[in-house]
């Protein structure tokens, strides 16, 4: 229903938005040194890692057309 996800949203946008205050996050304690270690292995091992391989797919397959997509 678009009214439930529309509530579902504000209320995520309203935990997010309030979760510095409360040391929280959707209701669970934030745990500060997991954050940094999924921070620090997205920046240093998997973001290097998908900008490579999208660079390998887009030499290797040219194009944006639905064909090339599929």
């Amino acid at each position: 229903n678009k009214e439930d996800l529309s509530e579902e949203i504000q209320h995520d946008v309203g935990s997010v938005a309030t979760a510095p205050s409360k040391n929280t996050f959707f209701g669970a304690e934030l745990d500060w040194g997991r954050c940094a270690r999924f921070t620090l292995i997205g920046t240093v091992f998997v973001a290097p890692v998908l900008h490579y391989w999208y660079g390998f797919l887009l030499r290797k397959l040219p194009g944006t057309g639905i064909s090339t997509i599929v």
